[in-house]
């Protein structure tokens, strides 16, 4: 029996009743109608816009210009015509984005991103969107078959992200009370990767929310030692994108099913996969997410940019953000039942996209499927590609410890050929054997590293 279920609940409703509130809204609504559904985002993002435009002065301008809000007046026929919102305009313009006023009990505070693709941004964000995301997450894990106050373990690559859940009486207490545990993944020598077993086999958790390269680095190890480990309800990761050779590796180890969250701390917790995998169920109540061809047109059901417009935070509105992802967005509905538009898939990052020299893009699931392939081979640890500035491919890996480069060369042989097919026959193709392969600033293993993008995007910043 759960009898912390009910308890957690009462003392909700008491201490968080935000929580509680947008927690039943969200169960209330989803078997509901598709229509009833987006009649409470419209009615979100029209309160939105209202507030942005009366108490921000870069939205003021904005919605006054492309006819948005008039005169206080809001016409979400005219959404699409709001300018995008980027990390660039936020950044210059972050005293006018903020609010000067907020709604009567919700409090501001200061927030930073990761910086996964260049420097952190800086931003705020007020306690009813800390409320929404809080209820999206618990409802994420019920996706999942996890109740509250059913065992969980927070497997994370983030080291502030644990210490600030972790210490204190108070963090000691709660966690006790929500049946959770946590181990770090930010450093994963053999030693932690045997203790975050060891908690796994101990702790026997119903859900891990774990971090996509942490606990992939574990379940690697789990299946090249072939050891036995306990198998939870789900594994739901985040922190990055959840390429399908990254899920099937964890789901090998643990015999249990693999899902992806969609989320990042601009935007908070924004969709996630229930147990049928079919995609990610968009909280549409807190999250308006739009995907956009090169022309700024929505589309659907193809490889597009993602614009997310977070509806929940008044201290700083993100209004059509570019957050820097490409996804899929379905027309579709899951067959489980649940009314919330789909995501059908998270396909990378902005600056992932590689370009051959004809100017095509090509799918950077290309060249994950190669390196899914080397990573199943004896030997190989780790793997990126990188597109070079002048357009030439380079494919570094990091071996076993105390392999050899001979002994892994010919399973190497069929790389270039593969890559000059798409490529073009002139693309160079090099492959560098490196001791490691450095994350990013926010503990992220980059697959796919544009150098070629990312030269565009930093002279398009400078003209």
């Amino acid at each position: 029996m759960n009898w912390r279920r009910p308890v957690l609940r009462s003392l909700l409703r008491i201490h968080k009743p935000q929580v509680l509130r947008e927690l039943e809204l969200i169960e209330s609504i989803e078997r509901k109608s598709p229509e009833a559904v987006r009649a409470v985002q419209e009615e979100r993002l029209g309160h939105l816009l209202h507030h942005a435009w009366r108490h921000t002065e870069y939205y003021r301008e904005v919605l006054e210009a492309c006819g948005a809000v008039r005169s206080g007046r809001v016409n979400l026929d005219r959404f699409a015509d709001i300018p995008f919102l980027t990390k660039d305009i936020i950044r210059t313009q972050r005293d006018r984005l903020r609010a000067c006023e907020l709604p009567r009990g919700r409090k501001a505070y200061w927030n930073r991103s990761g910086g996964s693709t260049g420097a952190p941004l800086e931003f705020y964000q007020d306690s009813g969107y800390w409320a929404s995301t809080i209820a999206n997450r618990t409802y994420h894990f019920s996706l999942a078959g996890k109740q509250l106050g059913e065992r969980e373990l927070k497997v994370w690559g983030h080291e502030g992200d644990l210490y600030s859940g972790t210490l204190g009486w108070r963090s000691v207490a709660e966690n006790w009370l929500y049946n959770r545990r946590f181990q770090q993944c930010w450093h994963l020598p053999e030693e932690r990767i045997r203790r975050i077993i060891a908690e796994i086999n101990d702790w026997r958790p119903k859900l891990m929310w774990c971090y996509r390269d942490g606990i992939d680095g574990v379940a690697r190890y789990v299946n090249r030692h072939h050891l036995a480990v306990h198998s939870p309800q789900a594994i739901i990761l985040g922190g990055a994108t959840v390429h399908d050779f990254i899920a099937q590796t964890i789901s090998r180890a643990f015999k249990a099913p693999v899902l992806s969250a969609y989320g990042s701390r601009e935007i908070g917790a924004a969709a996630c996969q229930c147990l049928l995998g079919q995609g990610h169920h968009i909280a549409a109540q807190s999250h308006v997410i739009e995907a956009v061809d090169d022309d700024g047109m929505a589309v659907f059901d193809r490889d597009a940019e993602l614009v997310v417009t977070p509806l929940q935070n008044y201290a700083m509105p993100f209004i059509r953000y570019r957050i820097g992802d490409r996804g899929i967005l379905s027309r579709g509905r899951c067959a489980c039942g649940r009314s919330f538009p789909l995501l059908d898939a998270i396909t990378g990052r902005v600056v992932e996209v590689i370009y051959n020299a004809r100017g095509d893009q090509i799918d950077p699931i290309f060249f994950i499927w190669i390196m899914s392939e080397k990573l199943d081979r004896p030997r190989m640890r780790k793997a990126q590609i990188v597109q070079e500035e002048d357009g030439s491919i380079t494919l570094n890996l990091v071996l076993d410890s105390g392999a050899a480069t001979q002994e892994v060369m010919g399973d190497l042989t069929d790389v270039a050929p593969r890559i000059k097919a798409v490529m073009g026959s002139d693309c160079e193709v090099r492959i560098a054997f490196v001791d490691e392969i450095p994350l990013t600033s926010s503990g992220k293993h980059p697959y796919i590293v544009s150098r070629k993008a990312e030269a565009a995007a930093n002279y398009a910043r400078a003209s």
